[in-house]
């Protein structure tokens, strides 16, 4: 049995609200990004943070938090960001109909 149209929807509104923040790991230290945007185009949902140019140093962890403060995705990774420029941090999932 298939998902309808309107549960299709549903579950799209039901990720685009279920995120709270995001955070960013550098050493030893967590810190709370706010939600810069959440678009949806078609089945995709983006859900972007911004750095400013003050945070600095080698980034190892992204993460993304809901609403009931779990994690909802964890992206290890390895950027040396200077304090130099803004840092775009970009998460997308797509829910398609199968």
């Amino acid at each position: 049995m298939a998902l309808t149209s309107g549960t299709h929807t549903k579950m799209k509104n039901w990720l685009q609200n279920l995120i709270s923040h995001g955070t960013y790991q550098i050493g030893s230290t967590t810190t709370t990004m706010p939600i810069q945007s959440i678009t949806q185009v078609g089945d995709v949902i983006t859900v972007q943070f911004y750095l400013a140019d003050s945070v600095s140093g080698t980034i190892t962890r992204f993460q993304v938090i809901d609403r009931d403060g779990e994690v909802f995705d964890d992206q290890p990774d390895s950027i040396v960001k200077p304090a130099l420029n803004g840092l775009l941090v970009t998460f997308k999932y797509t829910i398609s109909r199968v």
